[in-house]
């Protein structure tokens, strides 16, 4: 079981599937994530429980705060609930979301004093800058992507835009003679091809699982029963949403279900996923 929060878990969200579906916008920001260097190559690693989507996540929030830094003053920083001019506190939006997950850090009032600073847009940053460097900011990236997963997981169509993105900078290595070096000095010769296409590696009982209760037993194509209890025929398929052929990644995000003639028929195509989903009641 895990604990969710949902403090602000669908606005994370949201900008998570902004910066995946308006990649150009954001390309020199990704860039520092899966471009420069050929950063895309520490990421094909098959079938990580921490996978590339939480890798992603962690890499645009980390960046909503950074940018936030800067925009800080003393209005919007106020202690609005027993604000009191004549004695004002001020809590910063990131602390907030450190109290909102039980994460002890020092307030930005202890802070300031500490470090004798006047209330200022300066300071504020500052203060960002202190607590970039604190355990509790890198916990809270954690928890906060913990979330934002949960929720993001469960959108087979949003997952296909993702894996298209990181194939696109999988096949970008394709002609580049540094790129292929890299997998020899790394020893990654049994996980990427020359081609910088994937070999086809098992698929852990753990991922079979999650993708299975995600998409209720059933193909997510013809929405056949797969989980054996109304009919014994059908044997579920674990099918790569990418395929590896198209630069598809070993990755839990990049895997749905399938029966055998639905998975037979896609064999390495790239079919559009389902948007049909079971209804609760």
């Amino acid at each position: 079981m895990m604990e969710m929060k949902y403090y602000n878990t669908y606005y994370y969200a949201n900008i998570v599937q902004n910066v995946c579906e308006n990649s150009f916008s954001y390309l020199r920001n990704l860039d520092d994530l899966f471009g420069g260097e050929y950063r895309i190559l520490d990421f094909i690693m098959p079938f990580n429980k921490k996978s590339v989507l939480h890798e992603f996540i962690e890499f645009v929030i980390r960046s909503i705060f950074v940018e936030e830094a800067s925009e800080l003053d003393n209005i919007n920083c106020r202690e609005k609930k027993n604000w009191d001019s004549s004695n004002p506190t001020y809590i910063t939006p990131l602390e907030v979301v450190l109290n909102k997950y039980d994460l002890n850090h020092e307030n930005f009032m202890v802070w300031s004093e500490k470090e004798d600073c006047n209330v200022s847009r300066e300071s504020f940053e500052m203060y960002y800058e202190y607590l970039f460097t604190e355990d509790a900011f890198d916990e809270v990236i954690y928890k906060l992507s913990k979330d934002v997963f949960y929720v993001l997981f469960l959108n087979r169509e949003f997952l296909q835009k993702f894996n298209k993105l990181l194939s696109s900078y999988l096949e970008g290595c394709l002609y580049e003679e540094d790129a292929k070096r890299i997998i020899l000095a790394d020893n990654l010769t049994d996980i990427v091809r020359t081609n910088f296409k994937l070999y086809r590696k098992n698929i852990p009982m753990w991922v079979q699982r999650a993708v299975f209760f995600r998409d209720r037993g059933r193909c997510t194509h013809c929405n056949k029963d797969l989980s054996g209890i109304l009919a014994i025929g059908n044997l579920e398929n674990y099918d790569h949403i990418v395929p590896l052929n198209l630069y598809g990644f070993n990755d839990i995000t990049n895997i749905q279900m399938l029966c055998r003639e639905c998975n037979s028929e896609k064999s390495g195509d790239a079919w559009k996923v389902s948007i049909k989903y079971e209804t609760w009641y």
